[in-house]
């Protein structure tokens, strides 16, 4: 139940503070007072976007505050707190602040919480009827929802919500991992193809460098060769190095026997000789193992042809880059062979998801097709009650594929008069019909989710008269059960009200704006009295109002 409402700061309302109690409340003013405008803070309050610019001064921030007190024995505000974090209190501080930056915070019980948290909360605690409401009813997906909050059903159908979700997601997966298998699937044979070529190529780290060396030792075996022969002759020859060598060293030696300081260039001259020996040596080993095979050099020239076309195919550098190729590719081709399996996985979490929505569908369907009789003959029963004696109503239903909603496709039909048979609600009832329709579906869908607080904006549009009295007699007999805001402009329903309300526009002062107080006894008699004669109040009028509340 609300208790108070803070607004500061907020359209035309400069402040307000504004004390709620039980029963039924009913808020009346000339139109443009502000009315809808505290419907719009209550909004806010409980979680819903501000749009445009909704500061009275816009170099001040906008406070709305609410304090609300749970139904007894909803566990609700409980689970939704702890859930949270919030720390729980009673009664429960919702607090909306706008800032001039259009910066926008919310709290609960003084704590910081997401818009979003904050609706979920006060979707659960309020129910606030709009006139777009009752346009709505002509939708039948709302129809649908209505049915599931008179038959209790509204937690079966969110976890529903929630495993469809998750199957449409698991759909669009699969469809996604299967198109790329298909795309990987006609890459496949392309780089099996690369694979298969690098792969024979026996590709080796490193071969390159090497290869371009035999292959100049190839293609120079006979420069090479007359130049390993020729050192080896010069050095080792008759007339060669060494002979010369040789030569002289025998003349140093004697020169050494006259001179020891010769000794030492004597055993440089034999260190030289044994060098040159070594050179003639390795010369004529290398000349020894040098081929001059034309086959070899061919071999050799098609194996470096065959890394030089493959490393132009492929853009790369080197052999080494040719191997991370090789290995990428095979990386490639295992991958597409997982996302085979990735399919069958994504396949099978598919069919799980589809058999729990089914399943969940199923039973949801069920409680709905055993509802929808007794909730038509209870909607016929309180639209006799608002005035319409021979007043139809009933649902025509239909299976449909797996929707956000379930498998089930429902129609309002609605018939006013006893000689028509009933048709689509939306093409057959007028504003104020609708109206009715409205109110007594909400009445009965507050009772089975034991809403504590339901507020009408004008649920009362279209009616008049006796038809009035009636309205007004249903939302007393619903503020008997929890506690029931409504504006309205009609005197029948205001004289109902446990709590009076009137809303009022200041157009004196410097500024426009809008105040809210509750009336006397008298007040009421006066108020009631302006809605039923105008603003030139009469002796009857007065009568008549008092009259009024001496039948509420």
């Amino acid at each position: 139940m609300l208790q108070r409402l803070s607004i500061r700061n907020y359209l035309l309302i400069d402040h307000l503070e504004l004390e709620l109690g039980p029963g039924l409340t009913v808020l009346t003013g000339e139109t443009g007072s502000g009315k809808s405008i505290i419907i719009g803070a209550l909004g806010l309050v409980l979680g819903q976007r501000a749009d445009g610019n909704l500061l009275r001064d816009p170099a001040l921030r906008c406070v709305i505050e609410l304090e609300v007190l749970p139904g007894k024995g909803r566990t609700f505000p409980d689970e939704w707190c702890q859930r949270n974090g919030i720390p729980r209190e009673s009664p429960m501080i919702l607090r909306r602040m706008l800032d001039p930056g259009g910066r926008s915070r919310a709290f609960v019980n003084d704590t910081p919480v997401r818009l979003e948290q904050l609706l979920e909360l006060g979707e659960d605690l309020i129910h606030i009827h709009s006139q777009h409401h009752t346009l709505l009813l002509n939708n039948p997906a709302f129809q649908l929802e209505l049915l599931d909050h008179c038959a209790g059903q509204a937690a079966s159908v969110k976890e529903y919500a929630g495993q469809y979700a998750a199957w449409h997601a698991a759909k669009t997966e699969l469809a996604r991992l299967r198109a790329q298998e298909a795309k990987a699937q006609g890459e496949r044979d392309f780089l099996q193809f690369q694979h298969k070529e690098l792969v024979a190529a026996q590709l080796v780290l490193g071969e390159q460098a090497g290869l371009e060396q035999a292959l100049a030792r190839a293609d120079h075996a006979e420069e090479l060769l007359a130049a390993l022969r020729g050192l080896e002759e010069g050095i080792s020859g008759d007339a060669a190095v060494l002979a010369q060598l040789s030569s002289i060293r025998q003349g140093a030696v004697k020169a050494a026997r006259v001179d020891p300081a010769v000794h030492a260039l004597v055993e440089r001259l034999e260190s030289t000789a044994i060098e040159l020996k070594d050179i003639a040596g390795e010369a004529a080993r290398q000349a020894g193992h040098l081929s001059i095979d034309p086959k070899e050099a061919e071999r050799l020239r098609e194996r470096y042809d065959l890394l030089a076309r493959l490393q132009q195919k492929h853009r790369v550098e080197d052999v080494d880059a040719l191997i991370a190729l090789r290995n990428s590719f095979s990386e490639r081709i295992n991958g597409i062979g997982s996302l085979v399996e990735q399919v069958q996985q994504a396949e099978q979490r598919e069919a799980e998801h589809a058999r729990l929505v089914l399943e969940l569908a199923g039973a949801i369907s069920t409680q709905r097709t055993q509802a929808m009789a007794p909730l038509a003959g209870q909607v016929t029963r309180q639209l006799k009650d608002l005035g319409m004696p021979h007043a139809v109503f009933n649902f025509k239903h239909e299976r449909v594929a797996p929707g956000p909603m379930g498998v089930d496709g429902i129609r309002a039909l609605f018939s006013a008069n006893k000689d028509r048979v009933p048709e689509p609600l939306d093409k057959v009832a007028s504003g104020g019909e609708l109206s009715r329709v409205m109110l007594a579906l909400i009445s009965l869908a507050a009772a089975s989710k034991e809403l504590s607080t339901v507020i009408f904006d004008e649920i009362d549009s279209g009616v008049s008269g006796e038809v009035a009295h009636r309205v007004g007699a249903l939302l007393k007999a619903m503020g008997k059960q929890r506690q029931v805001i409504a504006i309205s402009h009609l005197p029948q329903i205001a004289s109902k009200a446990d709590t009076h309300l009137l809303v009022t526009k200041d157009q004196e002062a410097q500024r426009t704006s809008s105040g809210i107080r509750p009336l006397d006894a008298e007040e009421r008699v006066e108020t009631l009295a302006r809605m039923l004669s105008g603003k030139k109040t009469t002796k009857a009028a007065l009568e008549n109002a008092r009259e009024l509340l001496k039948n509420k």
